[in-house]
């Protein structure tokens, strides 16, 4: 185990505006208004997924212009080598795949585990000695530095995480000592429920004092307790400025559920932020399988009979944690939580068609569909895998659907007429004298030419209110922003401990074409917030979808219930009338309805994380503290 705190470079980790003497004093630098795409949870052969290594990252950068790429799969074991496409999923059985020990052998260690009859390879091993050295050599060709190994990790007591240690991986010195993913295949050893492995990581390594996972009545949380939490802990003593742990499609298992493994409850979260504040800074709530009917994969007894996703569907392809105003997301940041947004393709393969097809009956390549951008780091920066991480823990992020808008933007806050206040941006907190008034700009930048849809025909949602507009060229229609009271932290002892809601929250500013500022092809919103009397946060969200498109928003422009087009019981369903449209969508009373990866190329959104608002005489919020933690842990 390494017991050294690997403290590296602090690109603003959740940073502070703080009143002292009259004068505000920035605690880090201002983030430049201009980001990087990348995506933190993906598969290949190594788990579940189809195309290897080379063909993922690939595709991610060269053709879908991704700058950074966590390779993340699952945690446990996979009979199957990475380095090989596996087209069918069967390993060599069918087709082009290779298992490990089919000639060339590759050498397996760990407890033997078989699997469709041939000898598994635990992830610890695989993300230490196969993917993280392909990452490294891919980066060297390609000259993209920020290309690490993370995993997919099966959380004790819940269902995934996608969580990286960058530790040692090194890819950014091209040939040279590019380091290795130790630490990373620490975790996934001693935390991932689905390993099962106790050899200790042997040849190689020692790594002792492994804890088994509980099971039977109680088993959710006997592990959530006794494993989950304290892999977080082990991420906080060790990696605190070096890892993140960000739960993934929370709500598609349903709710937590105390006998098995499956769900997240919104206790959890404040659980895992309190055990690692510079660690555990958010969730994924607008998950991957984006061109899954069943959107994102949630659906009515996900986990059983009985036993559906929250919220059952999603909602404009975003969990309902996040999707729904004064929900879950809004409770955590009612407490001025550091507990931010996050989005990931979740890439397997693209179901019926081939991986090396363009259309889609399951998943998006990474970058293809979802973006996740994180802050540019200034000129002359040593461009590496601990950038992510540190924008990461910034909150400084934010999500997009369908290449929406583009990597220009600028979210920030300003006490108008007191310069010394400052400007606050995502993640960060704006101090305010009583009774002063705040500004909040957000400027956004469309594209100027076609996403990555390959359909050309008009969008079905938007032609049933009359508005013709090609699937490959969206525009944006509608801006909100979410405002909500901070009350404090939620204590653990505390009955409102497992409250996930927060009634202050509410749609407080729309925009759109009629009240927006055009200049070429950026749109520049402001709101004013006046006579400031208590701490508060702004989050803001758009889409290509106006209000009161049928089957897709309400009057208020809320996103409403992704329906699974094929069951019947569910609706209502858009049309698709256009010649144009493809022969594999769902077909209902000889009707072709929008669905698959046309449901979501016609449906848009991208989320930006929050600003926090503090009134100056009032105590600093956690998401500060925390942010000061980063800092001090720096030094």
């Amino acid at each position: 185990m390494k017991s050294a705190v690997l403290a590296h470079q602090l690109i603003a980790g959740a940073s502070v505006l703080a009143v002292a003497g009259g004068m505000a004093l920035p605690s880090t630098p201002a983030f430049a208004d201009s980001y990087m795409a990348g995506d933190f949870h993906n598969h290949t052969p190594c788990s579940d997924g189809r195309s290897s290594v080379e063909t993922m990252v690939k595709k991610a950068v060269q053709s879908y212009g991704l700058e950074w790429l966590g390779a993340a799969d699952h945690g446990g074991s996979s009979p199957r080598d990475c380095r090989v496409d596996d087209p069918e999923g069967d390993g060599s059985t069918t087709g082009t795949g290779k298992f490990w020990d089919v000639a060339p052998v590759t050498q397996v260690k760990g407890d033997v585990v078989m699997s469709q009859g041939h000898r598994s390879m635990w992830r610890w091993q695989s993300a230490e000695e196969i993917i993280y050295p392909e990452l490294a050599r891919l980066a060297k060709e390609l000259n993209k530095p920020m290309l690490y190994a993370g995993i997919e990790t099966n959380v004790p007591g819940h269902e995934h995480t996608s969580m990286a240690v960058i530790g040692n991986q090194k890819p950014q010195n091209f040939g040279g000592n590019t380091g290795d993913a130790a630490g990373v295949a620490e975790f996934e050893y001693r935390f991932d429920r689905s390993d099962t492995d106790f050899s200790l990581g042997a040849p190689n390594h020692n790594w002792t004092g492994k804890v088994a996972n509980a099971s039977g009545t109680g088993s959710g949380t006997a592990n959530h307790k006794n494993k989950a939490v304290p892999s977080v802990q082990w991420l906080q003593k060790y990696y605190p400025l070096d890892s993140y742990y960000v739960p993934a499609h929370v709500e598609r298992a349903g709710v937590f559920y105390a006998d098995g493994n499956r769900g997240f409850n919104v206790e959890h979260f404040r659980d895992f932020n309190n055990a690692g504040p510079t660690v555990a800074v958010g969730f994924e709530s607008q998950p991957g399988h984006q061109a899954s009917n069943n959107r994102g994969e949630y659906r009515a007894g996900f986990c059983g009979t009985g036993c559906d996703s929250v919220g059952v569907t999603t909602y404009g392809g975003t969990g309902i944690y996040a999707a729904k105003i004064g929900g879950l997301w809004d409770a955590l940041l009612g407490e001025g939580r550091n507990w931010f947004f996050y989005n990931a393709s979740d890439w397997h393969n693209r179901g019926a068609f081939s991986i090396y097809e363009a259309g889609s009956t399951n998943d998006f390549y990474p970058g293809e569909y979802q973006k996740l951008y994180l802050p540019r780091p200034a000129a002359g920066t040593t461009l590496r895998p601990n950038v992510v991480v540190d924008g990461v823990r910034s909150g400084n992020a934010y999500g997009v659907m369908g290449d929406l808008i583009t990597s220009e933007l600028s979210y920030k806050a300003e006490v108008i007429g007191y310069a010394a206040a400052g400007t606050a941006k995502m993640g960060q907190t704006l101090v305010v004298p009583r009774g002063r008034s705040v500004r909040l700009t957000l400027e956004v930048n469309l594209p100027t030419g076609t996403n990555h849809s390959p359909y050309s025909f008009n969008n079905p949602s938007l032609a049933q209110i009359g508005i013709q507009e090609p699937l490959n060229r969206p525009t944006l229609r509608q801006v909100q922003f979410v405002k909500g009271n901070v009350t404090g932290v939620v204590a653990p002892t505390s009955g409102n401990y497992t409250n996930a809601t927060n009634t202050t929250a509410a749609a407080f500013a729309t925009f759109g074409p009629n009240n927006w500022t055009v200049s070429g092809q950026k749109r520049t919103m402001v709101v004013t917030i006046t006579n400031v009397q208590n701490n508060m946060y702004v989050r803001a969200r758009g889409s290509n979808l106006p209000a009161s498109v049928p089957a897709e928003t309400d009057a208020q422009g809320n996103p409403l219930n992704d329906w699974d087009p094929e069951n019947a019981a569910q609706g209502p369903f858009v049309p698709c009338t256009d010649a144009a449209c493809p022969s594999h969508l769902v077909v209902r009373d000889g009707q072709k309805i929008s669905s698959y990866d046309v449901a979501a190329w016609s449906d848009l959104w991208f989320y930006v994380n929050p600003i926090f608002i503090r009134v100056a005489d009032q105590p600093k919020l956690l998401v500060e503290t925390n942010g000061a933690l980063a800092v001090s842990l720096k030094k």
